[in-house]
């Protein structure tokens, strides 16, 4: 088993052009884990865990502990990349699995939104940033209960991706998710100390993500309406 092999077998042919440079990465630990019986279900749990653990750690508003909140944070970032590839090179995916990994990350951002904003509250006694915090909250609540619709899962993740005309190795098409970037950008907030800006990019590039997404349900009803 090589890694130029699990990369070819693992990779999805449609990449987030955010998540390509962290999948080389991925694709190691990936590599590592399918000599094992570890699976993709335990991945995702682990993925999980981690997640909270890093959330908690947020809420503390320790600037040491913040660091090694992004650290746990990143690692499960990764390991949210590694449990689709491991099951992609075993051909062990499955619905449930499927299922949980998109609900696990709408639990995490959930969380990791709370816990950063009571760790700046704690620091700066800013009682605005709640109420930045609460939009942030509602605009991911109101993107994962479209996202995480079964019916029209696929078509809306096409929807809120913007295709780019660009081709790498590996990936016969590229586009730019809000996914990663997403993530990235509420943990880099406490390390560069400007949570409320940070918070204010996410609410905006979710809200318009959020606006794509409704715009193409309706379509996407009309649609079966004409049919």
């Amino acid at each position: 088993m090589s890694l130029e092999e699990v990369r070819r077998k693992a990779l999805k042919d449609d990449n987030d052009i955010f998540y390509y440079p962290i999948r080389y990465i991925s694709t190691i630990i990936t590599m590592y884990l399918a000599k094992t019986k570890i699976t993709p279900l335990q991945v995702t749990w682990i993925h999980f865990i981690i997640g909270i653990i890093a959330a908690i750690l947020f809420s503390f508003g320790d600037y040491t502990i913040s660091i090694i909140a992004f650290i746990l944070y990143f690692i499960s970032i990764l390991l949210d990349m590694v449990d689709g590839e491991l099951a992609r090179y075993k051909g062990t995916r499955s619905e449930v699995s499927v299922w949980l990994d998109h609900v696990s990350d709408y639990i995490l951002i959930f969380m990791l939104i709370g816990g950063i904003s009571i760790g700046n509250f704690r620091i700066n006694g800013d009682v605005s940033m709640l109420f930045i915090a609460l939009m942030a909250l509602i605009i991911s609540a109101s993107a994962g209960v479209t996202i995480i619709s079964k019916r029209t899962n696929n078509k809306l993740k096409e929807s809120k991706a913007i295709r780019l005309p660009l081709r790498f190795k590996y990936s016969k098409k590229v586009h730019i998710g809000i996914s990663v970037v997403s993530s990235l950008l509420l943990i880099i907030g406490p390390i560069i100390k400007m949570v409320e800006v940070t918070f204010m990019i996410y609410i905006a590039i979710n809200s318009i993500a959020l606006i794509r997404s409704f715009t193409h349900r309706i379509k996407s009803i009309k649609e079966e309406f004409n049919e």
